[in-house]
């Protein structure tokens, strides 16, 4: 389980190109992304490494549902939370994510992605789970790893990345909501601009399922 969640990094990569074209398919999103990420992070020789993390970073946020994750990362503390209290929220997670987890991107320049090709849909056909499982190099093993998406006006967002069953957002939310405990919402903001503005620091692992 150790590092599992740096592949939420595979996703950060994805192009816009492939999802305008394939937008009523969450299925075609995840696997023409997943494709294309790759291809990006196999441009990497090791001189132009910022250079190929800041073209994945660029293309792939629109991609996500920042303010749905953050609401779902942060909990109960979310309501309690002014509109401009969550737009810093929301503004400070999203650039923990991508500084976080862009910076270990290229260690899976070599991963193998097979993406299942029937999702679990539910909501009326608005929220969909596309199960994946990666194989990672050096690694004989493939890791299960599903992305949880919600189909909204501008097409299919993810919102959520589980890894062996252990939910991106569910890592983040027992950590955020004993910061709220501790020193409100504010106190959590102030947390994740100090994160954001210190080096960057290695990826959570996995520890909770949800």
């Amino acid at each position: 389980m150790k590092k599992l969640f740096t592949l939420f990094c595979l996703m950060l990569g994805l192009s816009s190109t492939s999802v305008l074209a394939a937008s009523d398919n969450p299925v075609e999103i995840i696997k023409d992304g997943s494709r294309q990420v790759l291809d990006i992070l196999k441009q990497d020789n090791g001189k132009n490494t910022k250079q190929v993390r800041q073209q994945a970073e660029t293309v792939a946020v629109p991609l996500f549902d920042f303010p749905r994750m953050t609401a779902l990362a942060v909990g109960l503390g979310w309501r309690q939370a002014t509109p401009e209290q969550r737009d810093q929220l929301t503004q400070q997670f999203q650039t923990l994510l991508v500084r976080t987890y862009s910076s270990t991107m290229t260690r899976f320049k070599t991963a193998q992605v097979n993406v299942q090709p029937n999702p679990i849909v539910s909501a009326n056909g608005k929220d969909a789970t596309v199960k994946s499982s990666v194989t990672l190099p050096g690694n004989a093993n493939p890791v299960a790893v599903d992305y949880v998406m919600y189909k909204g006006d501008k097409g299919w967002k993810i919102y959520n990345v589980s890894v062996e069953g252990a939910s991106l957002v569910t890592v983040y939310r027992n950590s955020f909501n004993e910061e709220i405990r501790k020193t409100g919402v504010d106190g959590l903001i102030k947390l994740l601009q100090d994160k954001n503005a210190a080096p960057v620091a290695a990826a959570p692992a996995a520890k909770s399922k949800g």
